[in-house]
C-alpha cells in the first residue's frame, strides 16, 4: 500500500503542472498522508510493516519460588527471561497461558544454573513458538543444560555479547552489558547476562545471577547503568549488589526473586541493608508473590501493591524469637545459680 501511494504521489509531482488546482491539492493531500504514516511504517526486507507506537510495557516478576523468571511483555515482541527450575516450569507455561501468549520472540537464558533454565525447557517443549534464543554462551556439564541445549538448537540461538542491541518497539530496547566474548570469568553467575531495558525516558536492569566481579567489569567499562528498578543479582545474595554498583545504577525501587524459606537464606539481610541504606523501595517475590511492574512514559505503576521489605524482613523475625529465648534461658539459669551460692 505504501508502495502505490509512493508511486500515485510520483505521478502528481510529475504531473502537477498540467492539472492546475486540483493538481495541486491532490499533491498537499498525498504528502500530508504520506507525512502521517512513515513514521508508522518500517521497511523489513522487501516488505513494509507497521511499528508498535505505544510506549507502554510491562514486566512480570513471576514468582517460582527459588530462581528466576520474567516476562518483557511490549505491544511489538515479548521476551521471557529465565524460566526457574524444571519443576517451575509448569507455573511458568500457566502464567504464559493466562497471558494469551503463544509466541515469545526471544527467550534469554541468562546462565546456564538449573534454577534459570530449568523451566526453559517446558517452555520449548510446548506448543509456544519460540524465534530466537539468548544464551551466555557458557557450557555446563549437567543434565538439565543437556535438555535445554537439545531443545534450543532447533531454534536460532546466539551467545550474546557486550554491546549488543535488541530493539522490540520504536520506544524500547534491551541493550547486552555482560557477558564479554569471549568469557570473562570462570563461573556461570559473573558470566550472567545482564541487560538494561530501555522504555522512552524509563529503565530496568535485569542481572541474572551476577555478583561482585561482574558488577566490577560493568563499572570499570563505564557503561551506562542507572536504572528506575533493579532486578537484584543472585536472589540477593551478599555477594552482590555492591555500594558502588548501587550508586551507579541508582535505582527507585528493587525486584528480589526468591524462595520463602529457601536452603541459601536469600535475600541476605546484607543485601537488603545495603539496598536500604541507599533508600530503594525494595520487592521480594518470596513476600509478595509475582510483582508486576507497568512502565509508561516516566510512570511506573506496580501492580497489587506489593508489600517493602522492611528494615528488619519479617522472615527474619522468628530466627530473633528463637535467639531472644534462648538468651532468656541462659540469664535465668545463671540467676538461678547465683541464687543457690
Amino acid at each position: 500500500m505504501l508502495c502505490v501511494l509512493h508511486n500515485s504521489f510520483t505521478r502528481v509531482a510529475l504531473d502537477h503542472t498540467s492539472m492546475g488546482k486540483k493538481g495541486t491539492f491532490l499533491l498537499f493531500f498525498l504528502s500530508m498522508l504520506l507525512a502521517a504514516i512513515l513514521p508508522f511504517w518500517s521497511m523489513k526486507g522487501d516488505r513494509y510493516v507497521v511499528l508498535a507506537t505505544t510506549t507502554e510495557v510491562t514486566v512480570h516478576f513471576i514468582d517460582v519460588g527459588q530462581g528466576d523468571s520474567m516476562l518483557i511483555d511490549t505491544s511489538g515482541s515479548d521476551v521471557l527471561v529465565d524460566g526457574g527450575t524444571q519443576a517451575s516450569g509448569s507455573i511458568v507455561l500457566t502464567y504464559l497461558s493466562k497471558m494469551n501468549i503463544t509466541h515469545i520472540n526471544l527467550m534469554v537464558a541468562t546462565h546456564m544454573d538449573a534454577d534459570h533454565i530449568g523451566g526453559l525447557i517446558t517452555v520449548l517443549s510446548s506448543t509456544i513458538h519460540v524465534d530466537k534464543v539468548l544464551t551466555n554462551g557458557m557450557a555446563s556439564n549437567t543434565v538439565t543444560y543437556t535438555n535445554f541445549m537439545n531443545l534450543a538448537q532447533s531454534h536460532t540461538m546466539t551467545a550474546t555479547h557486550r554491546g549488543q542491541t535488541y530493539v522490540l518497539t520504536q520506544t524500547t530496547n534491551l541493550t547486552i552489558l555482560n557477558p564479554t566474548q569471549p568469557l570473562q570469568f570462570t563461573d556461570q553467575n559473573d558470566n550472567s547476562i545482564v541487560m538494561r531495558l530501555q522504555i522512552g525516558e524509563t529503565s530496568f536492569l535485569l542481572t541474572g545471577d551476577a555478583e561482585a566481579d561482574a558488577e566490577q567489569s560493568m563499572l570499570s567499562a563505564g557503561l551506562n547503568l542507572k536504572s528506575n528498578v533493579l532486578k537484584v543479582g543472585h536472589h540477593g545474595s551478599r555477594y552482590a549488589t555492591t555500594d558502588q554498583f548501587l550508586n551507579s545504577v541508582s535505582p527507585s525501587y528493587a525486584i528480589i526473586s526468591a524462595g520463602k524459606d529457601n536452603p541459601y537464606g536469600h535475600p541476605h539481610p546484607e543485601a537488603i541493608q545495603r539496598l536500604l541504606s541507599h533508600g530503594v523501595t525494595t520487592y521480594g517475590t518470596f513476600q509478595s508473590g509475582t510483582i508486576v511492574a507497568t512502565m509508561e512514559g516516566t510512570s511506573i505503576t506496580f501492580q497489587d501493591s506489593p508489600q517493602p521489605i522492611p528494615e528488619f524482613p519479617t522472615f527474619a523475625i522468628p530466627s530473633m524469637i528463637m535467639l531472644a529465648l534462648l538468651l532468656a534461658v541462659v540469664v535465668n539459669k545463671q540467676g538461678r545459680s547465683k541464687a543457690t551460692r
